[in-house]
Parts: C-alpha cells; structure tokens; sequence
C-alpha cells in the first residue's frame, strides 16, 4: 500500500484541495477548479492527478459532468481534521481555500484566515483577541479585520494548536505529580478536581512560570490552580484541552 509519504508536497496540496471541493461540491470536481483555488497552471494539477490515480488516490469521472474525485483511500489518509495542518504546512504563501468558509494565507511573517460565517463556530472573543475552534483544531489570534456584523472576520494567527486531552487530578496532588502526568500524556492543559467538583485548571506554560519564580514542586496543584471560567463555552474549551489566551 502506498503511504501518503509517498507524495510530493505539492500533490498533498493537490488531493487536499480535491477533498475540500468534493465534499463542498458535491460531485467531480475539474482540475480548473483546483489550479483556479490553489493559484497554480492547470497543466501542473493535471500532471500531479494523473500520477495520483496510478498510486490510488484519486479517480476520474468521464463526460459533461466529469472531473476528479478523492478515492476512500484518499480520505481515510488525510482525515478532516488534519487538513487544516496539511494545507497549511504545505502552502507556497499564496492564497488558498482551506475549506468552504476558511480562506488561508501562510507568509514568512504571518498566517492569516478569513472565517466567514464566523459567529456560527464556537468562539470567545476578548476585545481583538479571540480564540475559535474550527473542528479538532484551535486558533488563538487577533482580529485585524471584520464586517459590521461579524460574520466574517480576518484573524492573525498566534497559535494554531490540535490540543490533547487535558490531565485530571485531584487538587492534593502535589505539583511534582502534575508535571509527572502532564509530561506523560503531552498535555498542556490540566483540570484540578476536588471531590469530583471541577475547582481550577492550569496550563504547562503558567505552570513553568511558577516553578521559574521558585514555587516549591511539593505545593499541591489546587493551592496555584486558576479558578475555572464561568463561561460554558470557555468550560468547553477546556475540557477539550486549551487553555484561553494563554501566552506562557
């Protein structure tokens, strides 16, 4: 079986992009479509599919209505939760459509999005700052641009984080153990508990600082946890493992 390790980053680009038409779509999507989307020749976009339906990962439909199409091999290597990533990372620094509501643009200096129908997604928002999911993914940043409505919005990004599950302890555990649990799991966010009641939550970077300024490793974590929002969606956030607006 060919891995997508295999192809180059340019056809990652391509079968990516060929995945978010699709769906948006609805049907075979022609490589004019895809080289107009990416802002590449389509001459380039034909060439790449053609060897991509050799390896499997795409299929052509014939006639008026005919295109391309993403094979289920395709897809069940570039899940849609790791597109963004993918698009991302193998952006040239033109402009590109990560999906059909998220247009990207990656240069040396920034990563920008435009979201539109941005007040659908789960967001919270702090004066410019704002921090919004878009499916597995989160985007910490600053809004530079925006409708009067807010629909659509331009955000610089600070972080882009798929973020793990967040470490649960009881607040008598001592910090030593936190670092220990947190280290292992890869986490950068943990919830402090006390008798079952979520109590406080603390994030690897606030964490670091402590012990920076000479915390003791043996102070049980509920005693420097910070109070849990009151908000649900910022609840949310952190259930799923992101601490908000945190800069270390």
């Amino acid at each position: 079986m060919v891995e997508m390790g295999f192809l180059t980053r340019f056809q990652q680009k391509i079968l990516e992009c060929l995945i978010s038409l699709s769906e948006d779509y609805g049907r075979a999507v022609k490589s004019e479509e895809i080289a107009e989307t990416l802002g590449v020749h389509p001459g380039s976009v034909r060439n790449a599919l053609s060897v991509m339906r050799i390896l499997g990962f795409v299929e052509s439909k014939r006639g008026p209505f005919g295109g391309y199409l993403p094979t289920g091999k395709a897809i069940s290597t570039i899940t849609r939760r790791d597109r963004l990533s993918v698009m991302l990372l193998t952006s040239d620094g033109s402009s590109f459509k990560v999906s059909s509501t998220i247009t990207a643009c990656l240069t040396d200096k920034n990563l920008t999005l435009e979201i539109r129908n941005f007040t659908l997604k789960p967001f919270i928002r702090k004066g410019n700052r704002v921090v919004v999911c878009l499916g597995k993914y989160f985007v910490d940043g600053v809004i530079v641009d925006s409708d009067r409505v807010g629909r659509r919005v331009v955000v610089i990004v600070k972080r882009l984080v798929k973020p793990r599950s967040p470490v649960r302890i009881d607040s008598s555990e001592s910090i030593r153990e936190l670092l220990r649990q947190m280290s292992k799991k890869k986490a950068e966010c943990a919830l402090i508990f006390d008798k079952g009641r979520l109590v406080g939550y603390l994030s690897i970077f606030k964490l670091l600082k402590l012990l920076s300024n000479g915390q003791d490793v043996n102070t049980e974590a509920g005693r420097v946890a910070f109070k849990p929002p009151s908000s649900r969606m910022a609840q949310r956030f952190l259930e799923e493992g992101y601490c908000l607006f945190d800069d270390g």
